[in-house]
């Protein structure tokens, strides 16, 4: 997770950082095709907390800042897609729809003993989103998965991209791959861009 907040505070949180001071995420996705057409939504939810001590400089002198990041987030994307191409091997949609961000920030920075200030906020946004998804045949086993999607509304922008390979099995799949969301937002009291990026894995299950 990484960012810049309204105040020109970089957010940094490693991987690492993220696993040890998660206390929820949830990652799940739900499609459903007829013919050509298929319905989507997926969705993440994270709580987590990370603190760090950084330097910054005050008039020629160096300062030490501690900074304690709080976030609360929902996303969601829903949408609907066509399938434009179909071989033996890939087939490829385009596809509509909109993102839903819910943000809960609450930023503390402590400049020395007893001193800090506190900054707190909470919104949402909706984007229109347009983009593609598709998959790729590599085996009767294994199979490439990849989606796009960029679009803007009470974002300036923002775009999202996923791939993945994936095991097929009797009645499930496993996968494994790396996804990055990113937001530039043009005015947010709290933050000026926010982005999430990471490797998953998880598994399908077909009806």
């Amino acid at each position: 997770m990484g960012g810049t907040t309204a105040a020109r505070d970089d957010i940094d949180i490693s991987f690492s950082d993220l696993i040890d001071n998660l206390d929820l995420g949830i990652m799940g996705s739900l499609a459903a095709s007829k013919d050509r057409w298929t319905l989507f939504a997926d969705f993440v939810y994270l709580d987590v907390e990370d603190d760090t001590r950084t330097t910054a400089n005050l008039i020629g002198n160096p300062l030490q800042l501690d900074i304690d990041v709080e976030v609360r987030g929902f996303i969601s994307t829903l949408g609907g897609a066509y399938r434009v191409l179909e071989t033996d091997t890939t087939s490829l949609n385009l596809l509509a729809g909109a993102r839903y961000l819910w943000l809960e920030a609450d930023l503390d920075i402590a400049t020395g003993p007893g001193i800090s200030q506190n900054y707190k906020d909470s919104g949402h946004v909706w984007d229109a989103i347009a983009g593609i998804r598709g998959k790729t045949e590599r085996s009767n086993k294994w199979y490439l998965t990849y989606y796009l999607d960029a679009g803007a509304g009470d974002s300036e922008f923002t775009w999202q991209a996923r791939g993945g390979l994936n095991d097929r099995f009797e009645k499930v799949d496993a996968g494994f791959g790396y996804r990055h969301i990113d937001w530039e937002f043009d005015d947010n009291d709290t933050f000026d861009d926010l982005n999430m990026s990471g490797p998953y894995a998880g598994v399908k299950f077909r009806f």
